[in-house]
């Protein structure tokens, strides 16, 4: 008998690689004003984006915050004063879901799990604007049963709030019965433990626990979940 009917799945950097989709985004920004899109600056601006998220989900910044909040630091850093962080961080929005790039076949597993009946769901704290349209160019929206945005929820993961809200419109849920996959332990393994359902590591690169999160499984490719999951 399987363990689990529901997957709870975390979007960027676990079914599609969010760092490919960033330099392509930054980079089509950047050129229409102008300026090439180096190692270094996407280096600074990554690194300033990612500070940004974490923050979040402390809850020490807001989104309306963090969206142009992030440029705005980002220019300051490398003396840019021509370029308006809001109009930019707009465009930046729309391109940052115009190409997706999967990690691990990740369309083809969840076709797959779809076929053996599994539920499907998405967990994110992505922009809505962003997530849809990377849904919609993935597939994903064509497969999976559900999508939770944070923005549509009004709060973040790891937040009780957000689960609570995104399991009370799942058909028949039963905790003990899902599972959620992602790859930071901050927002998603962490939103399992507080949510009270087993969590699966997403961590292809071996990074050590430093959070001390009750992590239920790790794995380092996501063809490794067909096992946890008890189909072959």
């Amino acid at each position: 008998m399987r363990k689990y009917d529901v997957i709870l799945w975390d979007l960027d950097g676990t079914l599609l690689d969010f760092k490919l989709s960033e330099r392509y985004a930054l980079g089509v920004c950047l050129k229409d004003y102008g300026i090439e899109l180096t190692e270094e600056l996407l280096a600074l601006y990554s690194g300033i984006n990612e500070n940004y998220w974490k923050r979040l989900e402390l809850g020490e910044v807001t989104k309306k915050e963090l969206l142009p909040g992030r440029f705005r630091d980002f220019f300051a850093a490398v003396g840019i004063t021509h370029i308006d962080p809001v109009a930019i961080q707009q465009k930046y929005q729309r391109e940052l879901g115009t190409m997706t790039y999967y990690v691990d076949a990740s369309d083809i597993l969840l076709k797959d799990l779809k076929q053996r009946g599994f539920k499907q769901y998405m967990v994110t704290n992505g922009v809505v604007i962003t997530q849809e349209i990377k849904m919609k160019n993935s597939g994903f929206d064509k497969i999976v049963d559900g999508i939770f945005i944070s923005d549509e929820i009004g709060f973040e993961k790891p937040r009780i709030e957000f689960f609570d809200a995104a399991f009370e419109q799942i058909p028949d849920f039963h905790k003990e019965r899902a599972i959620l996959i992602g790859d930071s332990l901050t927002s998603d393994i962490k939103g399992a433990n507080n949510a009270g359902v087993d969590a699966c590591w997403y961590n292809p690169d071996g990074k050590e626990n430093h959070v001390g999160c009750d992590i239920r499984y790790e794995i380092r490719s996501l063809q490794e979940l067909y096992n946890i999951l008890g189909v072959v």
